[in-house]
């Protein structure tokens, strides 16, 4: 096990791995892949993870559960026996405020009704929220007449913390004109990324 994510090559500061054990990729990449990719497999042997467990990396130190059984089998949101469990996510944690922060990651919501509540005079806030990508994607095209890029999309899933989406919206008359700058990009983006998760061209 090294000291840094095998994805984002950040510090290893929380670990997250599933029964195949391979305890090589930060929490952070992990929730991003099984949240936003939907993608349950180690990002190391391929193996699929119903669940996996994140905890604080320590090297040779580091908390390890070889059997995944004695994990508990009641599974719901938030606090689960010694453990605190993320439905969207399917992970355990041993450690509160790490699975409120990556419960807070992984909340999606419109950033158009945000910015107007923010300048509502009367202020009440009350921001929708979205339990996917498809969700926030149907509300921004109907409620807000906005296409998120798919392609842009899926090109920055992998790489940024708190899913900065709002810079790839354009109305709906910009449509063609943005998407043909993708022609010469769009053989190599459909093409598997490293994760194997296909990249599809809108």
């Amino acid at each position: 096990m090294d000291d840094s994510c095998a994805v984002c090559a950040d510090t290893l500061e929380w670990v997250a791995y599933g029964p195949c054990g391979h305890r090589d990729v930060c929490s952070t990449c992990v929730a991003r892949l099984r949240f936003i990719c939907h993608d349950r497999r180690c990002c190391i042997c391929k193996t699929e993870c119903n669940v996996v467990f994140v905890t604080k990396a320590m090297g040779d130190y580091t908390k390890m559960i070889s059997d995944f059984s004695v994990l508990p089998s009641e599974l719901r949101e938030g606090r689960v026996g010694p453990y605190w469990y993320h439905e969207d996510t399917q992970t355990f944690f041993d450690d509160v405020d790490h699975y409120k922060m990556i419960k807070a990651m992984c909340r999606l919501s419109c950033n158009v009704c945000d910015n107007m509540e923010e300048q509502a005079i009367d202020g009440a806030k009350r921001r929708a929220k979205f339990r996917n990508i498809e969700q926030l994607k149907g509300h921004l095209f109907h409620k807000h007449k906005l296409l998120m890029c798919s392609l842009c999309l899926e090109g920055r899933k992998v790489r940024f913390l708190y899913f900065a989406f709002y810079n790839i919206l354009f109305p709906l008359e910009r449509a063609g004109k943005h998407n043909s700058g993708h022609t010469f990009a769009s053989f190599c983006f459909a093409r598997d990324n490293i994760f194997g998760a296909p990249l599809n061209a809108p």
